[in-house]
């Protein structure tokens, strides 16, 4: 169900289109006139109305900053001596992805004591972790929730396996729905003679709709497995999930095509590959990935408009097969190439004194058509906007009758490619395609 404030915004939205429709009309009728007035009184009203809202969503989240600065921090104590053989399983195996061994070893102990009820560990971690009010409303404050430790640890997993996150420009949702002004057109300069009139001109702008998407991962576990290494199970888990997450967030951003299994998101390649962007593509006609030369390279650069070559985070976009096949291949058959790169390799690849940026998702492979690299700025052409972090459950009740444990995920976010140009003028990325 929509908030009052995404109400508010739709409508806002709305009527200005109308008026930006009405305000290009240059002989108005009667009719017309007094519907822009109308809108116009609307448009005032909406505004208040909007502000007012605004107000409220920000002292919201003023008294929740003022809550959760006085709230006592969740200290997780040391594992008493008694029990080394935790502390070894909680920095073996799966444990290594949480931040210590205390976090690793309190979040089994937690699945243990409060999802299976077992009275020692749930008395280990109340003597050990400090236990705040239950709430199946908070992810911070357990209930049927993962403790913050858990949730915390595949949030940051999935910045580690995710690129469309970090390449894109990043944002967050207060609402269901978050609009991002954009400039369509600008104004146009005029020599004027002495005494003459100033030719005015109005700037363009449009909205970009950025609507939440709520995407699930689950899994059940024995309980006997829970029994027998509750630690390597968290970190298991969240590792797992992580991935899943990951995953789904870059094959939205960069490949999605519209249909249901990307939640209607079309991804920046699936563009590239199958809408008319001419301006902004570099048809290399080259019959396989390792043909391409490094004048190919040179004229998708070329495309890019000098906005983009000049950002700080301008690069390339691929997989590390393509890297491999068509850029590697080309700097180490160079004269220039030092040693030491060819020997030991380059922690952070770059192709033409631009950084490259790795996906797993992107082409590894390609034929006639196919994208086989993206280059210049994501932070201006594609936009990720989280709505909800990741929330992470447990339940024993699903799944009772095969004694097994029910793990879910939950996040809610958009992903959205609103800039890449069209037939005649580039974006600010551009494609080489085979």
């Amino acid at each position: 169900m929509a908030t009052q404030l995404t109400k508010l915004q739709d409508r806002a939205a709305a009527v200005a289109a109308m008026l930006d429709d009405l305000s290009k009309v240059e002989e108005r009728t009667a009719e017309q006139t007094a519907e822009m007035e109308r809108l116009a009184g609307e448009a005032d009203g909406l505004e208040k109305e909007l502000a007012r809202e605004h107000a409220i969503a920000e002292k919201i989240t003023a008294l929740r900053g003022k809550v959760a600065a006085t709230a006592k921090p969740v200290e997780v104590a040391a594992v008493p001596a008694a029990a080394p053989a935790a502390v070894e399983r909680a920095t073996s195996g799966r444990g290594r992805h949480f931040r210590s061994s205390s976090d690793a070893e309190a979040c089994g102990r937690w699945i243990r004591g409060f999802v299976l009820g077992r009275a020692e560990d749930r008395a280990w971690y109340e003597r050990h972790v400090e236990s705040r009010a239950l709430s199946p409303n908070d992810n911070n404050k357990g209930g049927v929730f993962i403790p913050d430790t858990f949730a915390s640890t595949v949030i940051r997993l999935v910045e580690s396996f995710g690129a469309y996150p970090a390449q894109a420009n990043n944002l967050q949702m207060a609402s269901d729905t978050l609009y991002i002004p954009r400039r369509t057109s600008g104004n146009t300069a005029y020599h004027t003679g002495a005494n003459a009139e100033t030719t005015q001109t109005d700037m363009g702008t449009d909205n970009v709709m950025l609507s939440s998407k709520e995407v699930r991962v689950g899994t059940r576990v024995p309980n006997q497995l829970i029994d027998d290494s509750a630690v390597d199970l968290a970190g298991l888990v969240a590792e797992e999930f992580a991935l899943a997450i990951a995953q789904r967030i870059d094959e939205d951003g960069f490949i999605g095509t519209g249909a249901s299994l990307y939640g209607g998101i079309r991804g920046i390649q699936w563009k590239f590959e199958n809408e008319t962007l001419t301006a902004g593509i570099n048809d290399s006609s080259q019959s396989a990935v390792t043909a391409l030369t490094v004048d190919d390279f040179l004229a998708t650069v070329a495309k890019a408009p000098t906005y983009a070559t000049q950002s700080p985070t301008c690069g390339w976009y691929c997989t590390p097969q393509m890297h491999a096949l068509a850029m590697q291949s080309l700097a180490l058959g160079g004269n220039g190439v030092a040693a030491n790169e060819i020997v030991d390799g380059v922690r952070r690849p770059t192709f033409l004194g631009w950084p490259v940026f790795f996906n797993n998702v992107m082409r590894k492979s390609a034929s006639a058509g196919q994208c086989v690299a993206l280059f210049g700025d994501m932070k201006r052409s594609s936009h990720f906007a989280l709505r909800r972090q990741v929330a992470v459950r447990a339940s024993t009740d699903r799944y009772i009758e095969f004694d097994q444990t029910y793990f879910q995920a939950t996040v809610s976010y958009d992903a959205v490619t609103s800039d890449v140009g069209d037939a005649s003028n580039a974006g600010p990325v551009v494609a080489l395609i085979l």
